[in-house]
């Protein structure tokens, strides 16, 4: 009797060992890159800061105010700025949790889904010290020296007497919102950041970028281009009681050299880069959308004058 009970027992697992085993060959790998609504098909930015900024841009999209406005500088200087709605062909994602050394900034196309990556500098006053590529303090106060995370809006290009090429953008969220008063622009400065050189210096908040790379970037952002640099959960919430912190770097020295915390960090790590890692392969299918989903955001209804019809003329008696 014990020895039929233990053949049934062993018959018993035999089958459930078969079955799980059929169950396990015929299930299809899980995938290990999936597009956020079709669009990074090759999870070149991460999938948090992908969604994060996609739920931006679509809160943005429906309530950003448009039009001209001018923000006085620090120094009373006008700041002309023309806001247009929001882009939608190609949009900029920034990832500051990656050093400075890596491709961290995408231009992510919203009809094709696919991304090209740039580099992008961040501000001394957010360095974590003279010898690291990485920043860990973000905020909006003027003379910290510092990058601004969340949402911006591209421009119009104009000529900077100091950096050339330029473009501002301005800021639309709590996080950044002196972004035109601060003066935080794209460009370009050999000196300090030369991809081809190996440099990654730090700007003063600016989006500094290298020169070969800067006209495609203008390209994208300016007159209504969208940019998100996060993620948003690196701003510093103790800085937004503060009006105004000193970097001896980005103001006046003999003001800023002794006041306490301020950032002695220079305009280039005291440390080499590492050697630069080569690009990922190129993905070259572009994924359906998902569901019920489309990539590109319904445009804006624009309001279109309809002349009424013409009244018909009376026919003339023959």
């Amino acid at each position: 009797m014990n020895d039929n009970l233990q053949l049934a027992c062993r018959a018993f697992a035999a089958l459930l060992f078969c079955a799980f085993a059929s169950a396990c060959a015929t299930r299809p790998p899980a995938p290990t890159c999936v597009p956020f609504e079709g669009l990074d098909p090759g999870c070149i930015i991460s999938r948090d800061l992908l969604k994060e900024a996609v739920t931006s841009y679509r809160a943005h999209y429906k309530t950003m105010p448009v039009g001209q406005a001018v923000a006085l500088t620090e120094g009373g200087a006008p700041m002309p700025f023309t806001t247009h709605w929001l882009r939608t062909d190609k949009f900029v994602i920034i990832d500051f949790r990656k050093a400075a050394y890596e491709k961290r900034l995408y231009v992510v196309d919203w009809k094709t889904g696919l991304v090209k990556a740039y580099h992008v500098s961040h501000g001394r006053g957010s360095a974590v010290s003279d010898r690291s590529y990485y920043a860990k303090r973000f905020t909006d106060v003027p003379g910290s020296g510092t990058s601004s995370v969340g949402a911006f809006v591209g421009g119009q290009e104009y000529e900077s007497t100091k950096w050339g090429r330029a473009i501002r953008v301005r800021g639309l969220d709590a996080t950044n919102q002196r972004a035109l008063m601060r003066t935080i622009v794209f460009h370009a400065n050999e000196v300090f950041f030369d991809k081809d050189r190996n440099i990654f210096g730090w700007s003063c908040g600016c989006f500094m970028t290298d020169g070969q790379e800067l006209p495609a970037i203008i390209d994208t952002i300016q007159n209504g281009g969208f940019i998100y640099a996060g993620p948003i959960s690196l701003y510093d919430k103790s800085s937004a009681k503060r009006e105004r912190e000193c970097n001896p770097y980005c103001g006046d020295p003999s003001r800023c050299k002794d006041v306490a915390g301020a950032n002695p960090i220079g305009s280039l790590p005291n440390v080499a880069a590492p050697p630069p890692r080569p690009d990922p392969p190129a993905v070259l299918f572009v994924p359906d959308p998902l569901p019920g989903e489309t990539p590109v955001p319904t445009p804006k209804p624009r309001q279109i004058m309809i002349a009424p019809p013409a009244k018909a003329k009376p026919a003339r008696a023959g």
